[in-house]
C-alpha cells in the first residue's frame, strides 16, 4: 500500500506594481521615440532649412512655406517638430531662428557643418541598426545585408557604393573636425614623421601638419581611400609634406622611418585580439623612444554609458566590422602594455565619450 503524503503549498498573493507615474511615461517615451531626433533632423537638413533661417532669421511659417515648397499645414509640422528637438526657437513675433548648435553645424557653408555626417548616419547607420536583434543573435554584422556585394566589412563593401563612400569619408571628416582634442597633445611637438593608420582622408593628417609646422605625415589606408586622401591634399597644397601609402594594414608591411603613429577612430572596429596585432605592429614599427597615439570612442569603466559609446558600439557590431565596440580605456591600457610598451599615459574625454593614449616604446 502507497501512502501519499499530502504538503500544503503556500501561495504569496503579489500586489499590483505601483502606477506608472508621469515621469517615468515620459522617460519610457523618450526612450521608444528616440527616432523623432534623427528624422526631424535630417529632414529638416533634407529641406536646408536651417541654411535659409541663417540666411533669413525670424522668418515666419508662411515665408518658410513659400521657401521651402510645402504647405501650410506640413510647415506647421516641421517647424513644431524642429523646436520640439531643440533646433529652432520661436520668438515672440511667431518667427523662427535656428538654435545656437544649429547655426554652428547644420548651416552648408558653415566650417564645422555636420551635414555629411548626418546624411551617412541616417543612409547608413540607423538603416544597418533595424538589424540589430538579428546582429546580436547570429553574432555578425547583419545590417551590411542591407548593401549586397563583396567584402566582409562595411569599408570593403562601400567601394562598390563610390557614392555612399565619398559620403562616408565626407562624414568621417566632418566627425573628426568636431573632435579635434588629438591634435592638441603636446607630446605630437616631438613628432617628426607620423604614420596615420587608416587615416581616411586625410583631415587628421591636415589638422596636425597646420598645428605644427615642421611635421611630415605618411597616410596608411586602402586604394579607393587614398585616392580621395590624395585630393583632399592636393586642394589643401599639402603634398609635400603628407604622402599615402596604399597598404592593407593587418597584411602589408608598414612604412618605415616614423617616429610616431596615429589611430584615429580605429582601434574601435575591432575586436580585442585584432587590436593587439594592431599594438603589437605599431611596436615593431616604431623605433626606440617612439610614440603610439590613440584617439577612441570609449565606454565608461562600468560600461554603463555614456550613449555615444552604445550607439558606436552597435553600428561596429550591426555595419562596420561585426566585432568591435566602445571599449574603456583601462583594456586599451592593458594592450598596450601586452603590445610591449612600457609608458602609456591616459587623457580621458569623457564629455565627448573619448580618450586619448599616448604609448612610448
Amino acid at each position: 500500500m502507497t501512502t501519499t503524503r499530502s504538503r500544503k503549498i503556500s501561495i504569496t498573493a503579489q500586489s499590483d506594481p505601483a502606477p506608472l507615474t508621469n515621469t517615468e511615461w515620459k522617460q519610457l517615451c523618450d526612450v521608444m521615440n528616440g527616432y523623432i531626433y534623427s528624422q526631424t533632423l535630417v529632414t529638416a537638413c533634407d529641406l536646408d532649412l536651417f541654411t535659409y533661417l541663417s540666411a533669413h532669421p525670424g522668418a515666419t511659417q508662411e515665408e518658410l512655406a513659400q521657401s521651402l515648397g510645402l504647405s501650410p499645414h506640413c510647415t506647421r509640422i516641421l517647424m513644431l517638430a524642429s523646436c520640439a528637438v531643440g533646433m529652432v526657437r520661436r520668438d515672440s513675433a511667431g518667427g523662427y531662428r535656428n538654435s545656437d548648435i544649429a547655426e554652428k553645424v547644420l548651416v552648408s557653408d558653415s566650417p564645422y557643418s555636420m551635414l555629411p555626417f548626418i546624411q551617412f548616419n541616417h543612409r547608413v547607420q540607423e538603416r544597418c541598426s533595424h538589424q540589430l536583434t538579428k546582429a546580436l543573435k547570429e553574432n555578425r554584422n547583419a545590417g551590411l545585408d542591407e548593401f549586397p556585394g563583396g567584402g566582409a566589412t562595411l569599408y570593403e563593401r562601400l567601394a562598390e557604393y563610390p557614392d555612399l563612400e565619398n559620403l562616408f569619408h565626407d562624414a568621417m571628416g566632418a566627425y573628426t573636425r568636431l573632435s579635434p582634442k588629438i591634435v592638441h597633445l603636446a607630446e605630437f611637438s616631438a613628432v617628426r614623421h607620423l604614420l596615420d593608420v587608416g587615416g581616411g582622408d586625410g583631415s587628421n593628417a591636415m589638422a596636425l601638419c597646420e598645428r605644427f609646422p615642421d611635421l611630415k605625415v605618411t597616410i596608411l589606408e586602402k586604394p579607393t581611400v587614398a585616392r580621395i586622401a590624395r585630393e583632399r591634399v592636393a586642394k589643401a597644397g599639402m603634398e609635400s609634406r603628407i604622402a599615402c601609402v596604399e597598404a592593407d594594414m593587418f597584411l602589408d608591411a608598414w612604412p618605415a622611418g616614423c617616429d610616431a603613429i596615429l589611430f584615429s577612430h580605429l582601434v574601435e572596429i575591432f575586436s580585442p585580439e585584432r587590436i593587439r596585432v594592431l599594438y603589437k605592429q605599431a611596436f615593431e614599427t616604431l623605433p626606440r623612444a617612439g610614440q603610439l597615439f590613440v584617439w577612441t570612442i570609449m565606454a565608461n569603466d562600468s560600461e554603463t554609458g555614456a550613449l555615444q559609446a552604445a550607439k558606436s558600439s552597435i553600428y561596429f557590431l550591426c555595419a562596420a566590422s561585426g566585432e568591435g565596440m566602445a571599449y574603456p580605456a583601462r583594456q586599451h591600457e592593458e594592450s598596450l602594455r601586452w603590445a610591449g610598451f612600457s609608458a602609456v599615459k591616459s587623457y580621458p574625454a569623457a564629455e565627448v565619450d573619448h580618450g586619448a593614449l599616448v604609448a612610448v616604446k
